[in-house]
C-alpha cells in the first residue's frame, strides 16, 4: 500500500512539473493586404512537435513551452514566416501573399516597378525558374514558362543556339529575334550566358511595353539582370550536375535481309535487273550480318556543368564573382561543346547621394560540329557494308582502300559515299567555331534631390569568332582529292551610352513617376574570309599558304542609333493606373528624310480587387484589368541598302581575264521604317488565397511598310531591290496559369501552365493587288514562311 501511495505522489509531481513548463498562446493569422483572417494556416513550434491550424476566421490556440520560442507560420499561397515569442500570450501575425509576386519588383526597361502596378503585357522568370531544368543555355528556360514565346533550336548539334520568337513573326526580311538587354547593354547574346549567373529575366511582349526601346523593340524584349552581391560575410556557393544524353529518335534502317529483298529479289520479280553485289557483300548476305551505320556513327553523350560563386560585402559595398564550366558531348562521334564563363560585379555607395558600380561578363566557347556529311552518309550507306579493311573478303574487287584501318568503300560497288567512320574522323572532317565575348557595364547613380535621380551608364561588348571548315582527302566532298579548307574571322563591337533622369513623387492619393532618357548606340561588324584548296597535308586552316586560294574577302559594316525617350507613370488611389511613353529614334541605315521616327504608347490599368465592393470577400485576392496601345519600329536592314555599292569582280576583256568593278545593288532612297501597331487587352487574377493565379492576354498586331528584298526584272541589271512593301497581321490569345498544389515547411509543389494561339497572316503585298510572290514564297491571305506545293487534280 505504501508503494502505491508513493508512486501516486511521484506521478502528481511529474504532472505538475510538466504543466509548469508549458503555456497557452492564442492569436490570429491575417492577410497582410486586406487584414482578412487566413483559415487553414499552420503554426508549428520550430524544433518541436506542437502544432495548430487556424479556424475559418484565422484564429488559433496552441500550447508552447515556456521561455523564448520560434513559431513557423505558413499558408498556401503565402510566404512562410518565423516569429519569436517571448512572454506574449496573444499574437496577430501578418502573412504576405507569395504571388505578391504582386509586390515583387520587375524590370520594365530603364526602371523598375512593382508587378501589381505594371500596365503592359509581360512575364517574369526568377533564378529558381531559370535553373529548374538545368538548361545548357538560358534561352531554353523561357520554353514553356512564358506564354506567347516560342523557343526552337536550329539543330541538335551540341552548343547549337536557341531561337526565340515572341507573338509570331512580324517581319519578312529581317530577324524575328527579340531584343536582348543584359544589365543595360542592348543587343547581347542570351546563348552566351551561364543560366546560373542570371537573377531574373523579364519578357516584354506588347507594343506598349516595348515602345520604350523604340526601333529595337519590334520583336519583343528580354531584359536580363545578372546576380549581384549581398552585404555580409563572404558566401561561397557551388552548383553542379552530370548526366547522359541519348538520341530521342533514330530512323529505323533496313537489315541486310530486308535490303537484299528490296534491291534484288523484288526487282527480279518485277522484271528489272537486280542490284549487283560484291563478294564482300555476298558474304554478309550469306551470313545475314547487318551493319547499322547509324549505331556505328553515334553514341550517348556525357553532359556536365560546374559553377562556383563568391559574394559578400559591407553595408556600403557589395561584390559577386563567379566562374562556370559546361561540357556537352554530342551524340554524333567527335562532336561537342565547351563553355567557360567568368562574371564579376561590384556596387558601392560612395556617399549618401552617389552610388557606382560595374558588371563584367566574359565567355569563351569551343564548338566542334565535326563532319557535316557523316550522319547523312550513315543513313545512305548499305547495311551490307564492312567497317574495317581487315574484315573484307576480297578488297581488290572494287579497289577498296585502307585508311587508318577502315575500308573506305566498305566493300561496296558504289563509290558515292565513303565509310561514315572515315568521314567522321577529325583528321578527315572538322567544323569548329571558337567564340570569345566580353560585356562590361559601368554606372554612376546620383540622388540630386528627394525623388530626383540621375543615372549615367556605359556598356560595351566585344565578340570575336573564328570558324574553320576542314575537308580532308577522304571526306564526302573531296573523295580522294586534295584537302580544302575555309576560315572566317568575325568581330563585332558595340557600345551604348544611357543618361537617365527620374523623378518620383506622391501627394495624397496621387503617385507620379517621370523618366527621361538620352541614348546613343554604335555597332561595328568586321568579317575576313579565305578559302583554299589543294592543300598538300592535313593542316586544318593553319597552313593556308601551302594551297591555292579560291576565294577571299573582307567587309566592314557600321551602324548607329540615337534616341530620346520620355515616360510618365501615374497611379490614383492605388486603383487606377496610367502609363504614357514616347520615344524618338534616328537610325543611320535608313534613307535621308526617313532616318527619324516617333513611337508612342499608352496603357491603363484598373485594380478591381482594390475597390470597396471587393473587400468583404475571400475568393479573389487580386484582379486587374489592363488595356494598351503602342507603336514600335524595325530598321534592321543592310546599312548600305540606301546607297549604290560596287563589287570587285572578274571579267573577260578581249580574251584576257581582267578585274574591275560592277554595281552590286540598286539603291533605294526612299527606304523607311517597318512599323508595328498593337492593341492589347489583359486580365491578371489571383484566387483561392493565391492558390491559383495567372493572366489572360488578347492582342492584335499589324505591321506595315514591310522591308523586303523585292524581286525585279533582270533587264534592270539587278535581281532584287530592298523596299517597303506589304502588311502582316498577328493576332492571338495567351493564358498563363500558376497553381500552388502543396505548400509545407519542407516541401512545395507548384505548377505553371501556358497556352498560346497566334494567327499569322500576310494581308497585303506590294500594294498593287499582287497576291503571290513565288520567289519569296509569299501568298496573301496565308502565314509567312509557310510551306506550299502544287495541288493536282
Amino acid at each position: 500500500m505504501r508503494k502505491v501511495f508513493l508512486l501516486s505522489m511521484l506521478l502528481c509531481c511529474l504532472v505538475g512539473i510538466a504543466t509548469a513548463q508549458t503555456r497557452r498562446l492564442t492569436g490570429k493569422v491575417v492577410n497582410n493586404e486586406n487584414g482578412s483572417g487566413l483559415s487553414g494556416a499552420s503554426i508549428l513550434v520550430k524544433g518541436a512537435s506542437q502544432a495548430a491550424v487556424t479556424d475559418q476566421d484565422g484564429k488559433f490556440a496552441i500550447t508552447i513551452p515556456t521561455g523564448n520560442v520560434v513559431l513557423v507560420v505558413s499558408s498556401v499561397g503565402f510566404a512562410s514566416k518565423e516569429i519569436t515569442v517571448t512572454n506574449q500570450t496573444s499574437l496577430s501575425i501578418n502573412l504576405t501573399s507569395e504571388s505578391n509576386a504582386l509586390d515583387e519588383v520587375v524590370v520594365v526597361g530603364y526602371g523598375e516597378r512593382k508587378k501589381k502596378d505594371v500596365t503592359g503585357a509581360m512575364s517574369s522568370l526568377q533564378s529558381k525558374d531559370i535553373v529548374r531544368s538545368n538548361p545548357t543555355m538560358a534561352a531554353k528556360a523561357i520554353q514553356g514558362q512564358v506564354a506567347g514565346a516560342t523557343v526552337t533550336k536550329a539543330s541538335n548539334r551540341p552548343g547549337a543556339p536557341y531561337n526565340i520568337t515572341i507573338r509570331g513573326e512580324n517581319t519578312i526580311n529581317n530577324s524575328t529575334a527579340p531584343l536582348i538587354v543584359i544589365d543595360g547593354l542592348m543587343g547581347g547574346d542570351i546563348n552566351n550566358l551561364n543560366p546560373n549567373d542570371i537573377q531574373s529575366m523579364d519578357v516584354l511582349k506588347d507594343a506598349s511595353s516595348t515602345a520604350i526601346y523604340g526601333a529595337r523593340g519590334a520583336n519583343g524584349v528580354v531584359i536580363i539582370t545578372t546576380k549581384k552581391g549581398v552585404s555580409g560575410k563572404p558566401k561561397v556557393s557551388y552548383d553542379g550536375y552530370a548526366g547522359i544524353k541519348y538520341l530521342a529518335h533514330v530512323p529505323k534502317l533496313r537489315t541486310t535481309a530486308e535490303f537484299y529483298k528490296l534491291a534484288y529479289t523484288d526487282r527480279i520479280a518485277a522484271g528489272l535487273p537486280g542490284t549487283v553485289f560484291t563478294i564482300a557483300e555476298q558474304a554478309k548476305i550469306t551470313a545475314n550480318e547487318t551493319t547499322n551505320w547509324a549505331d556505328v556513327a553515334t553514341d550517348p553523350g556525357m553532359q556536365a556543368s560546374h559553377n562556383i560563386s563568391v559574394s559578400g560585402g559591407s553595408e556600403n559595398t557589395t561584390y559577386r564573382f563567379s566562374a562556370g564550366y559546361l561540357n556537352e558531348e554530342g551524340n554524333v562521334l567527335y562532336t561537342g561543346f565547351k563553355r567557360y564563363n567568368l562574371n564579376a560585379g561590384l556596387d558601392s555607395k560612395i556617399s549618401d547621394r552617389i552610388k557606382a558600380g560595374f558588371t563584367s561578363y566574359i565567355t569563351y566557347s569551343d564548338q566542334n560540329w565535326g563532319s557535316q556529311e557523316s550522319l547523312r552518309g550513315a543513313f545512305r550507306a548499305r547495311p551490307t557494308g564492312t567497317i574495317y579493311y581487315k574484315d573484307l573478303t576480297n578488297p581488290s574487287q572494287n579497289g577498296d582502300i585502307n585508311v587508318n584501318g577502315l575500308a573506305i568503300w566498305m566493300g561496296i560497288n558504289d563509290k558515292q559515299v565513303p565509310n561514315p567512320l572515315s568521314d567522321i574522323d577529325p583528321i578527315t572532317s572538322k567544323l569548329q567555331t571558337k567564340t570569345i565575348s566580353a560585356i562590361v557595364n559601368a554606372y554612376v547613380d546620383i540622388n540630386i534631390l528627394k525623388g530626383l535621380n540621375f543615372r549615367t551608364s556605359l556598356s560595351g561588348s566585344h565578340i570575336g569568332q573564328e570558324i574553320g571548315d576542314w575537308r580532308g582527302t577522304w571526306s564526302k566532298s573531296q573523295l580522294a582529292n586534295k584537302p580544302r579548307t575555309q576560315l572566317d574571322n568575325k568581330k563585332t563591337q558595340s557600345y551604348t551610352i544611357d543618361n537617365i533622369l527620374t523623378y518620383k513623387t506622391d501627394f495624397g492619393k496621387h503617385k507620379l513617376d517621370f523618366t527621361a532618357l538620352q541614348s546613343a548606340f554604335y555597332q561595328r561588324d568586321e568579317l575576313a574570309t579565305i578559302a583554299v584548296k589543294d592543300l598538300p597535308f592535313n593542316s586544318y586552316w593553319y597552313a593556308l599558304q601551302t594551297g591555292t586560294i579560291t576565294a577571299q574577302g573582307s567587309s566592314l559594316v557600321e551602324r548607329t542609333l540615337s534616341s530620346y525617350m520620355g515616360r510618365v507613370n501615374y497611379a490614383y488611389d492605388d486603383k487606377y493606373l496610367l502609363t504614357i511613353t514616347g520615344r524618338s529614334d534616328g537610325a543611320s541605315q535608313l534613307a535621308e528624310g526617313n532616318k527619324w521616327a516617333f513611337f508612342p504608347s499608352v496603357a491603363a490599368g484598373w485594380k478591381i480587387s482594390s475597390e470597396k465592393f471587393m473587400q468583404n470577400q475571400n475568393l479573389i485576392s487580386n484582379l486587374k484589368l489592363r488595356v494598351s496601345y503602342g507603336e514600335v519600329g524595325n530598321s534592321t536592314v543592310n546599312p548600305y541598302s540606301t546607297q549604290a555599292s560596287l563589287l570587285n569582280t572578274g571579267y573577260d576583256f578581249d580574251g584576257v581575264a581582267a578585274t574591275g568593278f560592277a554595281p552590286l545593288n540598286l539603291a533605294n532612297k526612299d527606304l523607311r521604317w517597318e512599323r508595328s501597331k498593337e492593341l492589347n487587352f489583359g486580365l491578371d487574377f489571383s484566387i483561392l488565397k493565391s492558390r491559383l493565379s495567372g493572366s489572360i492576354e488578347v492582342y492584335d498586331r499589324n505591321t506595315v511598310d514591310l522591308i523586303l528584298n523585292q524581286k525585279i526584272p533582270n533587264l534592270t541589271g539587278f535581281s532584287q531591290v530592298t523596299a517597303n512593301v506589304g502588311k502582316i497581321q498577328n493576332k492571338g490569345i495567351e493564358l498563363t496559369l500558376n497553381s500552388v498544389n502543396i505548400a509545407k515547411q519542407d516541401f512545395k509543389w507548384t505548377t505553371t501552365l501556358t497556352f498560346t494561339k497566334n494567327n499569322n497572316k500576310l494581308l497585303e503585298l506590294y500594294g498593287d493587288g499582287q497576291l503571290v510572290d513565288k520567289g519569296n514564297n509569299l501568298f496573301v491571305g496565308f502565314p509567312i514562311r509557310g510551306n506550299f506545293d502544287y495541288q493536282f487534280a
